[in-house]
């Protein structure tokens, strides 16, 4: 699955290469430039101050830039000044594959090469930074010799060489004097030193084109003995060197598990230089992406294309063979899900209409057409899962936001199920989980004495089910049993016959309506609970009763006549049904009471 996505990646990154070549542009690309343009342009760089600092101009620093990104308003401070392409173009060659893998030993330093130096400002103003650790990065880059001592880095280091040439030490020795210089007179650069954001330097020419190229020169000459996991695996055949990618893959000694054992070299797989190198760009993409919260990648087998979108966006690609990942921003970007995806559509195949099919006490704002699948899913978030479900599909259980013990339990259990339905593949009959998935979240809500949420809950299970079976009998059915309760409420001489589905939901409407009765500041909520997890209608009967005797005194024999009449009837009726029909009595249970409206309600 991996392969297939990175495919589609080098596709993409080919097709951007040629519309670049194609176009006009003012001289100062490099040929690497025009090749990666997909992959810079949607690299981040990190929060802090950038600075270019003119080596032929005896070290004249520019203006500081900014840069900052915004997560909450998805804004990049610093994007719209000029030079801001140039400096991209620059961090992106000067970053390390990962923190693990340094030029400085002491990880204070966080550039890879000899044109840029990269260290948090905390590092300055606590001391961190050095002479010594200064002189330390300059001298592993005069000679890298002394840091690649094991035979199979030295070789790929060597590679490089023969690649590059030997380091240019009179750049160095310039560079690591004036740093060694400034860290003397730290007011040679106009800044504000304070904060934990990085402050990141580039050495520069006044000829960006030839800059660019010193800077991606010095790039792979770090890249290639670095881009892989261990070099402990490499391995040659016939002459190429094959080693292990470290991508969203560690194997070291504390996980010999990840370990094949059934062959001569245990990395689970191997690739040339080439391949790794471009997984590692596709990597950086999908990094690129995670930092700006495009968390969902979608990839079109079909159409060879790649889009990433953020959670509860509604601009959700339409794909007809596909895959999905999920990925996370951590100490590198992390893909926590992969699957197959299938018809995936910004648009609903038909509409759901969310109606209030019980009457509640209130009316609610979400009752209303739903078309497109980012509505649906945010309609399910708020009323289902009280806004918990759309950022934590694939947070882990001990990092969830604090929530009701019964809340966090369902979502757990049912987000992955309600996730798939919704990304991955929207025809999947859903209808069975989402039918026991709502039953046990309006049984939560009563519990804790939210009559009105619970009622919205219901009505939404209702909706979802006449739209999974494509029909209106939900509404139908249960309309008719409000409309015959409400009219048999009142009939205390006429011939009044239940039906199983009336039976549950006046069993409701009277427990709804013993409960009103308590004059306690905390109603008994558990007195409901005990009809939900009711299994038969002896149970029920028994539970009537009890309440009965204990809310007798508040029922007044010559007034509240309908009390008496849905009791009478209730306890001589005997359902058809083994099971207890639980939609009806928790209809009867949230809708408003009818033993408190006018006739003419």
């Amino acid at each position: 699955m991996l392969y297939d996505a990175i495919n589609i990646f080098e596709k993409k990154l080919k097709k951007e290469a040629e519309q670049v070549y194609s176009e006009e542009n003012d001289g100062t690309d490099t040929e690497m430039e025009c090749r990666i343009k997909l992959l810079v342009d949607n690299y981040v760089p990190k929060d802090g101050t950038y600075l270019l600092i003119h080596m032929d101009e005896d070290f004249r620093c520019e203006t500081p830039l900014e840069i900052k990104y915004d997560k909450k308003s998805g804004e990049l401070q610093g994007i719209t000044d000029s030079r801001y392409r140039y400096i991209r173009y620059l961090d992106y060659n000067s970053k390390l594959i990962e923190m693990n893998k340094p030029i400085d030993a002491k990880k204070v330093i966080h550039s890879n090469q000899t044109y840029a130096f990269f260290v948090k400002k905390e590092s300055i103003s606590e001391k961190k930074l050095t002479q010594d650790v200064v002189d330390g990065y300059y001298n592993t880059l005069s000679e890298p010799e002394s840091k690649y001592t094991k035979t199979q880095a030295r070789n790929l280091y060597q590679q490089a060489v023969k690649e590059l040439g030997e380091p240019d030490r009179d750049a160095i020795d310039k560079i690591s004097a004036w740093i060694k210089d400034w860290l003397v007179h730290p007011e040679l650069l106009p800044i504000d030193y304070a904060g934990k954001d990085y402050l990141k330097l580039f050495f520069v020419y006044e000829d960006q084109k030839k800059t660019k190229e010193l800077y991606e020169q010095e790039n792979r000459r770090y890249v290639i003995p670095n881009i892989y996991n261990n070099n402990d695996y490499n391995v040659k055949v016939n002459g190429t060197i094959l080693g292990m990618p470290s991508n969203n893959l560690g194997l070291n000694a504390k996980k010999p598990f990840l370990e094949n054992k059934q062959r001569k070299t245990p990395a689970p797989y191997l690739l040339d230089m080439n391949q790794v190198i471009l997984q590692s760009q596709f990597f950086d993409y999908l990094w690129g992406h995670a930092c700006k919260s495009n968390v969902n990648v979608f990839i079109d087998l079909e159409e060879e294309e790649i889009y990433a979108v953020c959670d509860r966006s509604e601009e959700l690609p339409m794909i007809r063979n596909g895959l999905y990942l999920r990925i996370r921003k951590g100490k590198e970007v992390e893909i926590l899900d992969c699957d197959i995806v299938m018809d995936v559509s910004p648009n609903l195949t038909k509409t759901l209409y969310f109606k209030p099919i019980v009457k509640g006490l209130a009316n609610s704002k979400n009752y209303s057409e739903y078309n497109t699948t980012a509505r649906l899913a945010a309609v399910i978030d708020e009323v289902f899962f009280d806004k918990y479900l759309s950022f934590n599909y694939f947070t882990d259980a001990m990092e969830l936001p604090q929530m009701d013990g019964g809340l966090k339990y369902i979502l757990l259990t049912y987000r992955g199920r309600i996730f798939s339905w919704l990304y991955k593949t929207p025809q999947c009959d859903l209808g069975g989980v989402v039918a026991e998935m709502a039953l046990k979240l309006i049984k939560n809500k009563i519990a804790a004495g939210y009559f009105g949420r619970a009622c919205e809950q219901l009505n939404l299970l209702l909706s979802l089910e006449d739209y999974f079976n494509e029909n209106h009998d939900m509404e139908e059915r249960m309309g008719t049993v409000q409309q015959e309760f409400m009219r048999h409420i009142d009939m205390l001489k006429e011939e009044w016959t239940f039906t199983d589905s009336e039976y549950y939901y006046a069993v409701g409407q009277l427990v709804s309506y013993f409960l009103s009765l308590s004059k306690s500041a905390k109603k008994p909520l558990s007195m409901a609970n005990q009809f939900l997890n009711a299994g038969d209608d002896s149970l029920i009967k028994e539970k009537l009763s009890q309440m009965f005797i204990r809310y007798d005194h508040a029922i007044d024999s010559s007034k509240d006549s309908r009390a008496k009449n849905v009791i009478s009837h209730i306890m001589m009726y005997e359902p058809e049904s083994k099971k207890v029909l639980q939609r009806e009595l928790i209809a009867g249970l949230t809708a408003a009471s009818a033993f408190y409206m006018k006739k003419d309600e």
